[in-house]
């Protein structure tokens, strides 16, 4: 009996069996989860991808104005017609729509996939688990979110220096009519498609950003709440430097961050604000002269030896009266930074927000070009 159970131990024969059917277990049970985590992932990728889908399509159809049951009905149905395989009653949809409806907000989508597995029921049966418990799906949930903007920003960036007045190529127009003419067609067109929109405040808004320092705003606007008319902008008094007139009866007075003429030399436009609106309004020309009745004088040009006039002409005084040589023609300079580059409101106007108040460097100051 001894020496039967030595041999037995060094019997290597049937090892390979043995060894195999020992690891057959843990080895299906590593392809059994295999299966079922690779087909989890593919549902869950194909029912992320219809959940995109869907949501994409529900904010176009938003955008162009339907009623919120049909936003979702049609939601629903493309969000089925992309599962690709997977039955729908095994996934359950939640659509949230933007609770405002004049634009903006997020378009929520949220699905559940209920995933039933293909073998892990055996499994849990093995380890001990309920037939109740075992058969349960495996949850898992997702979501998608499209946030929807009020407008679609358009910043048309156009050439308006002086070479756009010379011919464009084959046209025989100057290039700055074919510039106008684009920029109005391409305004029209989005405005058009604008106006099927509506849900949404203000679908399509443009802006304007001009090739040189300046844009023409109108000269109808000389005196809008966005019009630096006080010269309290920073950018107001570049290459002005009022406290260079200083004669004893004609200067200036720089008073709360606004400059006045001060002093009778001034005339009627004492105690006025130094602007550069001021600036159109003091350059002058004479557009009357009139000869004064009963001014006539003779005045010797040249002396004989003897102190007598040899020759002489005749002089008059004349009343001069003066009128505008220039206006404002409506070009506003560049903000300073930051505002030349974002639409920060103007503050600090006076008839908005009162003199002083707000930030002045927002406020648009009337172009004034000195000559170089």
């Amino acid at each position: 009996m001894r020496k039967f159970w030595h041999q037995f131990c060094r019997d290597r024969r049937g090892n390979y069996a043995l060894v195999t059917a020992a690891a057959m277990v843990p080895l299906m049970g590593a392809l059994a989860i295999a299966v079922d985590f690779s087909e989890l992932n593919r549902q869950k990728q194909m029912v992320l991808n219809a959940l995109d889908a869907a949501n994409f399509a529900a904010a176009r159809r938003l955008a162009e104005g339907a009623t919120d049951d049909q936003i979702r009905a049609y939601a629903v149905d493309f969000f089925n017609a992309n599962l690709n395989g997977i039955d729908p009653a095994n996934v359950a949809l939640n659509i949230t729509l933007p609770t405002n409806q004049a634009g903006g907000g997020l378009l929520t989508m949220s699905a559940t996939l209920n995933y039933h597995p293909y073998f892990h029921p055996s499994s849990a049966l093995l380890v001990g688990a309920s037939e109740a418990d075992a058969k349960k799906p495996i949850n898992i949930g997702m979501d998608s979110q499209v946030r929807l903007k009020n407008t679609l920003e358009v910043a048309m960036v156009l050439d308006n220096s002086g070479s756009m007045t010379t011919p464009g190529t084959g046209s025989g127009q100057k290039r700055i009519d074919l510039l106008k003419q684009a920029a109005k067609q391409l305004v029209d067109t989005l405005a058009q498609q604008a106006a099927q929109i509506k849900q949404i405040d203000k679908p399509v808004q443009f802006s304007l950003v001009p090739f040189a320092a300046s844009v023409n705003v109108g000269s109808q606007n000389d005196n809008a709440p966005w019009m630096d008319v006080y010269g309290l902008s920073p950018v107001a008094n570049e290459n002005f430097d009022w406290s260079t007139l200083n004669a004893p009866d004609k200067y200036a007075q720089k008073i709360n961050g606004i400059w006045y003429k001060k002093g009778t030399g001034w005339g009627d436009e004492e105690n006025q604000v130094l602007s550069r609106f001021e600036l159109y309004q003091d350059m002058k020309v004479v557009t009357s002269h009139e000869r004064i009745v009963g001014s006539a004088r003779t005045v010797c040009d040249t002396y004989r030896s003897n102190h007598t006039c040899s020759h002489s002409h005749t002089e008059y005084d004349y009343n001069d009266t003066y009128g505008p040589f220039a206006s404002w023609q409506g070009c506003v300079e560049v903000r300073p930074y930051p505002y030349n580059v974002d639409d920060t409101p103007a503050s600090g106007g006076p008839n908005n927000t009162g003199i002083g108040v707000g930030d002045p460097a927002t406020m648009f100051v009337p172009m004034f070009a000195p000559d170089e």
